[in-house]
């Protein structure tokens, strides 16, 4: 989530064909997948029982066979609430939905789900009331072998070896950073590895960033004056470069979600806020620093499009 804006216009140009991508969205609580284009959309799932459930992430397994996700349902109101709050995992073609983990504290949510190369999925589990609390969680597939995890980072990702995280950007006393922490540090509680300084960025200017699937590069929406970047940090050289993917934002509040496919080169930058009667996504190649004509999505609900 960010701020400021509406839009338009990229480099207009097609994204150099590498293979075909698997694009899925998340629509309120259903999960759809479509084409490169955001055309043919096909619910693959649909949880949507009332107009409290919804997903608010989700995952794609290394080899895309597997989805992960995570689903808020209430069933019920005060004095007889009956919510859940799960971690759940789904065939690509929509069969075999089930619990991975399930919290009966109504006040959790989850964030940072990451299906990792191993098989393990990652989450963090955090509660903001009464007292603010974050839990770093792994746990198989078939819901086995939960564990937790040293530290209590904000994470925004996670490298798929599990090696290293991606911290949400933190504003300072003069400055807006990203931290990088390498996880094998100070004895397995993680120290510092790196960290990405925004100079001249809003606080609500930088969005959350992912890993690239090789854990070779890291890459960071945010907005420059009327533009929307992307931040490419190289993990071995602790350098970066920018590409402009969205040019012309006008004013007015915006949110926009980063995905990155498995070739670790091609992503997604979906973009929704003031201005937009439905939210968009930019295909766009690091290698190249082509950006593709936008696509519309179904509607408003579409927040975030994945892609593998």
């Amino acid at each position: 989530m960010a701020s400021c804006s509406s839009e338009d216009s990229s480099n207009q140009e097609p994204v150099t064909p590498q293979g075909e991508l698997l694009l899925v969205a998340i629509d309120t609580a259903k999960v759809i997948t479509m084409t490169e284009a955001g055309t043919n959309p096909v619910v693959m799932l649909n949880r949507l029982t009332n107009t409290s459930s919804y997903f608010s992430s989700l995952s794609i397994s290394p080899d895309a066979g597997k989805i992960v996700y995570d689903d808020y349902q209430t069933t019920s109101f005060s004095p007889d609430l009956i919510s859940t709050r799960q971690i759940r995992v789904m065939n690509a073609d929509g069969t075999g939905d089930h619990i991975a983990y399930e919290s009966a504290d109504t006040s959790v949510s989850f964030g940072a789900i990451r299906f990792c190369s191993n098989n393990k999925i990652f989450f963090v589990e955090e509660t903001y009331w009464p007292d603010m609390s974050r839990k770093l969680h792994t746990v198989n597939a078939d819901g086995s072998d939960l564990q937790t995890l040293q530290g209590q980072y904000n994470v925004a990702d996670v490298t798929t070896d599990m090696n290293y995280f991606l911290l949400q950007p933190t504003a300072g006393s003069s400055s807006l950073a990203v931290q990088i922490i390498d996880r094998s540090g100070d004895n397995g509680a993680g120290s510092l590895y790196h960290s990405e300084p925004f100079s001249g960025i809003d606080e609500y200017g930088v969005g959350s960033g992912v890993f690239t699937a090789d854990g070779k590069l890291a890459v960071i929406p945010y907005e420059e004056g009327t533009d929307l970047k992307v931040r490419i940090i190289n993990m071995a050289t602790r350098t970066s470069s920018d590409i402009t993917v969205v040019t012309g934002l006008s004013g007015g509040w915006l949110s926009y979600h980063l995905a990155m496919a498995a070739d670790s080169d091609r992503g997604i930058l979906t973009v929704t806020g003031e201005g937009y009667a439905k939210s968009k996504s930019y295909l766009f190649n690091l290698s190249t620093n082509i950006v593709a004509a936008p696509f519309e999505n179904n509607d408003e609900n579409v927040l975030g499009v994945y892609i593998h």
